[in-house]
């Protein structure tokens, strides 16, 4: 029987919290705080939440990928955490280019608010360490020769079917809503077919096209989007996941995104799978 006292295990745990947080988050250390109050839940916390998931407990994704999954689901929460796990995504081995895509693809489904929380985020590092800042950029996307190759006296139904047949090609699936909006108004969603997710397409960047399909899923579970993360989880196996990776990605957003964000993903999961 463990001989321990609610006050020692009180400072035990607090202690765990303290060690780990510490120097990360740049304000009090809540955790330990609060592991001092009730330690035998704040214990249970630790161990089934982001403490299950450690860079020793190799499962089904990688460390880093787990990182930056949560680096776009609090960049989307505007939640100072962010700052926590992009440099634990370094210590994986991230590059501040890879991070800076991570808060791109969450624009897609969290808005420009992501990735200006990102901004942010990477910073604050770069100020703290500028010599990260050391990976050049190769030239993958030229709008203006985009622009330069529309064809021209196209009629209004020519354009709809080459914007609609874009966005489609671009996302992987048929999006209906979509495809109504490109036909009321062709001219904003060309601008959004060349920005948004075609931008990416299914290419290697800093971030491989599985990537950043968890990425953008983690956002869409938060938010509740079952259509558009059902169409997601499908691209992403067609890419080559595996059913349990995406149940990680979900798995690992506990956290930071509640455990509504995994029901969702279990929801999505055990739709595809009943459709065979």
């Amino acid at each position: 029987m463990n001989s321990e006292s609610y006050e020692e295990k009180a400072l035990r745990v607090a202690e765990i919290f303290r060690k780990e947080r510490d120097g990360t988050t740049g304000f009090d250390n809540l955790l330990s705080f609060g592991a001092s109050l009730d330690p035998d839940y704040f214990e249970a916390y630790r161990y089934n939440g982001w403490g299950f998931f450690t860079p020793q407990n190799k499962r089904h994704l990688d460390h880093m990928t787990r990182e930056m999954i949560v680096c776009g689901v609090l960049s989307f929460r505007d939640r100072p955490g962010v700052y926590v796990h992009a440099k634990n995504a370094l210590k994986e081995g991230a590059t501040l280019n890879q991070l800076l895509e991570v808060f791109e693809v969450a624009l897609f489904p969290g808005g420009g608010p992501s990735r200006m929380v990102g901004l942010e985020t990477l910073k604050r590092i770069v100020d703290e360490d500028p010599s990260l800042v050391r990976e050049k950029r190769p030239w993958r996307f030229d709008a203006e020769e985009v622009a330069r190759n529309v064809p021209e006296n196209e009629t209004k139904e020519e354009k709809i079917k080459r914007v609609t047949e874009t966005i489609e090609e671009a996302n992987g699936y048929v999006d209906e809503a979509i495809a109504f909006g490109v036909e009321l108004d062709p001219d904003y969603f060309e601008i959004y077919s060349r920005m948004h997710w075609s931008f990416f397409e299914e290419k290697e960047g800093f971030l491989t096209p599985i990537q950043r399909e968890l990425i953008v899923m983690a956002v869409f579970a938060f938010r509740g989007f079952r259509e558009e993360l059902y169409f997601h989880s499908k691209k992403a196996l067609r890419l080559g996941t595996s059913m349990e990776q995406l149940l990680e990605c979900f798995q690992v957003c506990v956290p930071p995104g509640g455990i509504a964000l995994l029901h969702e993903g279990l929801r999505t999961l055990k739709k595809i799978h009943d459709e065979g």
